[in-house]
């Protein structure tokens, strides 16, 4: 995560809990350098869940709902209860977070009160007397408090109206809801035939009728002494019955028996619901396997009907033939259970079947039974996998792969200028479909896709090798060698398609040729030719001309000889520098909210909203995007106007060479001037090199060090944007505070160069005149050196707090030989009364 993200979020989080935000900026610096990956090795999850009980109102409620959680295995749940454990341990943080919620509250209109408290005055008020408007307050507050703390979401609402979200795939055909015995589950029937106790006959043919029922409910039938109820939740087994005057060592044998009945029930309803088209491939697959294995078993029931036809059948003897049947069905009947109540889908199904799966380690037959089941359920996401790994193709109909792809554009309007958000947002990773044993890999395999993916919008022609076909193995993963041999390919042949193909290096200098203003003849031949036409407003430059300017500029300069010349183009943005450099790092808190105009358009310059474009085509839009042109834009903006200042000083100390031919008395009148004129100069030059040599040159030394060893694109995007994150921190692009300072700073180096430029000869000014000229250069020194010190202070301050030895150097820079210092600490002690009698008596001598 970047410092701006950072400085965003941790500015939007202490505006939410009502915190100070002059703290932001050490807090952001503390966490920049601490970030790094979770790893909890203190807290189990055991103890912060023990944690959140003790410390919650309803201990029981909060255990109830922990559990139904980690029954559907909702992902992240540990990691989040540790999390909020720590909250909870953390005095400082809670007490913060609380004053935070009651303002927040006061401000809406509402307290913070939790619904128990008000239930307690409810029953407190049933033993009192309160009259009619105490009362009615009373009803009011709860109303207001249930509205706040429990409004139902539209998922909710939709669950209570019962509808039933279904839009992917073909619509489900009416006649399987209108058909009920087309179910191989049981039926419902309304009126039962009316038998007589079963007690009543002997035992023998008890036992018989038994196993006839018994036969009959292992297929889904009712028996007529053994009655079925309908479950409570459609996910759990339904409920038996055996006729009471049944006689107990028989029922007992019965009871044994018809939890396979049970099982068998809930396997025929996941595989009836699951086989519809929503639910997705990977559960479509699993219905299917499991089909195969309903058909062994109805073949054992089978085989035992025959039994019971020839009279060779007990009750013992069935218990005996169904007791290892009947540990399988129970552990299938589990595992559906589990996926229907989580609602699994895609992915998340074989995270389920994987990790049941693995703790069966060392129960042979039901792993192998799991292993079958995996395998199965696997086959569809695995070959969704191999699209994406060997050509970057997402082929999901039901949005069960990890990977997701945001956009459904074709290839033509991918090429034109989607670069922007296309690396980091285009294809993203959806974490609960992310399978357990492709947990390690889900990174690499997010990777090698989105390579391919821009290799073969590039070249169609190419095609990843050593081809296999991916199957899940507990035992052998091959499917680990494939996904690390396709990224091994796929991040050399970008990689390569980048560097060599499309020059990305030399795209690069070319950029910084221009934006960062390498070419200083270009320079030089751009300022003078564009002079008089960026001098005008802004809404008053033509483009066209400018753009042939531009052009002259580049072909009568160094920058000739670059290849890529023809891709600069001109840019005329109508907001101040500032404005862009908010709207770049979206930095939207209260702090920067006050730096942004009060209207939308702003009266400036040709010069102030003056840049340069680049056109770049694709792959390179990857690295060289929107948001990547606009932070070179702000550099370039920057350097150009602190250029234009240069000029401007220059070309009075130009003008004031004819002061060697004045006299001596009107000479003295311009000696201020002069001096102030050259402390401007060095102001400006010393920042220019600052910027140019300590800043820029440095980060792009170490960038280029950086992608003489880089390996994949994801390592060149992480560099260039370290290398641009260096240049606008250093640059004081992004503190507001500095960047206002550094414009008043040459603002009023403007307004005085134009002053000079101004101001009439020595022979044709009166001595008022003369008064005039010395009172309002005094009223320029005055101003310059107060912002001088002020930003010089800042600067200091930042350095001291964020550590920024490289925004330290422009303090030696600007004060070398501590001029500033002193005449400051002149000026304050001038301005002490108590200092000022000391300074002007002197110490007294015993």
């Amino acid at each position: 995560m970047s410092e701006f993200k950072i400085h965003h979020h941790v500015s939007e989080l202490f505006s939410l809990l009502g915190i100070s935000k002059d703290a932001a900026e050490r807090y952001t610096e503390t966490l920049g350098q601490s970030v790094q990956h979770f790893i909890n090795t203190q807290v189990s999850a055991s103890s912060a869940v023990r944690i959140l009980a003790e410390n919650a109102p309803d201990p029981q409620a909060f255990l109830s709902k922990y559990d139904e959680l980690k029954s559907r295995n909702v992902r992240d749940l540990d990691p989040l209860v540790v999390f909020l454990s720590g909250l909870v341990e953390d005095e400082e943080v809670r007490k913060a977070i609380e004053s935070g919620s009651r303002s927040k509250m006061k401000e809406e209109g509402l307290s913070f009160t939790t619904v128990p408290s008000i239930v307690s005055e409810i029953e407190h008020a049933a033993e009192t007397k309160l009259s009619k408007d105490q009362l009615n307050e009373l009803r009011d507050r709860l109303l207001r408090e249930s509205q706040v703390t429990h409004v139902p979401s539209e998922a909710m609402r939709a669950v209570e109206r019962g509808e039933k979200k279904n839009t992917l795939g073909p619509p489900t055909p009416s006649w399987l809801d209108n058909r009920p015995y087309h179910t191989l589950d049981f039926v419902q029937v309304e009126h039962r035939p009316d038998v007589g106790a079963l007690g009543k006959v002997a035992s023998t043919s008890q036992e018989h009728q038994l196993i006839e029922d018994l036969l009959s409910l292992m297929v889904g039938i009712e028996g007529m002494y053994i009655t079925v109820q309908p479950p409570a939740k459609h996910y759990d087994a339904p409920e038996f019955t055996v006729d009471p005057s049944v006689e107990p060592s028989l029922s007992a044998l019965v009871s044994r028996i018809l939890p396979l009945c049970g099982h068998y029930s809930q396997l025929v309803r996941f595989v009836e619901d699951k086989s519809l088209y929503h639910h997705g491939l990977v559960n479509q697959a699993l219905a299917a396997a499991l089909t195969s294995l309903i058909k062994d078993y109805m073949l054992l029931v089978t085989q035992l009907e025959a039994r019971h036809q020839r009279w060779a059948l007990t009750l013992h003897k069935l218990w005996f033939y169904v007791e290892k049947t009947m540990a399988v069905m129970d552990m299938l009947a589990c595992i559906t259970r589990i996926i229907t109540k989580s609602e699994a889908h895609g992915g998340s199904v074989l995270s389920l079947l994987h990790d049941r799966t693995l703790s069966l380690t060392g129960c042979g037959q039901l792993q192998e039974v799991m292993v079958f089941l995996t395998q199965a359920a696997a086959v569809p996401y695995m070959n969704m996998l191999a699209k994406w790994l060997y050509r970057g193709i997402i082929n999901d109909p039901y949005n069960e792969f990890m990977v997701v792809d945001r956009e459904s554009g074709t290839e033509e309007n991918e090429d034109q200028d989607l670069a922007d958000d296309y690396w980091e947002k285009r294809y993203t990773i959806i974490p609960h479909n992310i399978p357990a044993f492709l947990q390690m890999h889900a990174d690499v395999i997010l990777r090698t896709g989105k390579y391919l993916n821009v290799i073969r919008q590039s070249d169609h022609s190419v095609v990843c090798p050593d081809q296999e076909e991916l199957a899940y193995s507990i035992r052998d993963p091959s499917y680990t060698e494939v996904i690390e041999r396709t990224y091994s390919f796929a991040s050399k042949r970008l990689l390569e398609l980048l560097m060599k193909e499309k020059d990305l290096m030399g795209r690069l200098r070319s950029v910084k040729h221009y934006f960062l203003l390498d070419q200083g003849d270009f320079v030089v031949q751009l300022m003078s030719l564009c002079e008089d036409e960026l001098s005008k407003n802004i809404d008053d430059v033509v483009p066209t001309r400018l753009e042939s300017l531009l052009e002259l500029a580049l072909r009568t300069s160094a920058a000739n000889n670059d290849l890529y010349k023809d891709d600069i183009q001109c840019d005329l943005q109508p907001i101040t520098l500032m404005n862009q450099m908010l709207r770049i790092l979206s930095i939207e808190t209260e702090d920067e909210r006050e730096y942004y105009p009060q209207e939308e358009r702003l009266q400036l310059s040709g010069l102030q909203g003056f840049s340069l474009g680049y056109r770049v085509t694709w792959p390179v839009s990857l690295v060289l995007d929107r948001k990547t042109i606009a932070c070179y834009q702000m550099i370039f903006r920057h350097l150009f106007y602190c250029k234009h200042v240069e000029r401007l000083l220059c070309r009075v100390w130009v003008s004031n060479k004819v002061a060697k031919s004045f006299p001596l008395s009107a000479s003295r009148t311009y000696t201020a001037a002069f001096a102030l004129r050259q402390r401007m100069l060095n102001f400006i030059q010393n920042i220019e090199y600052y910027m140019m040599f300590e800043v820029i040159e440095r980060n792009w030394q170490t960038f280029i060090n950086k992608m003489q060893k880089v390996e994949n694109v994801d390592e060149v995007l992480a560099f260039h944007n370290d290398f641009l994150s260096g240049c606008l921190k250093d640059c004081m692009l992004t503190s507001p505070e500095l960047l206002r300072m550094i414009s008043k700073l040459t603002g009023i180096c403007v307004n005085f160069a134009n002053f000079i430029e101004e101001s009439p000869e020595p022979a044709a000014t009166t001595h008022e005149d003369s008064q005039s000229f010395e009172q309002t250069i005094s009223r320029f020194e005055l101003q310059f050196s107060g912002m001088i010190y002020t930003l010089m202070e800042k600067i200091s301050e930042m350095g001291r707090d964020n550590y920024n030895d490289a925004l330290v150097n422009v303090i030696y820079r600007l004060d070398f030989n501590a001029y500033y210092a002193k005449k400051h600490e002149h000026l304050r002690m001038a301005t002490s009364p108590e200092a000022s009698l000391e300074y002007i008596s002197g110490p007294v001598s015993g």
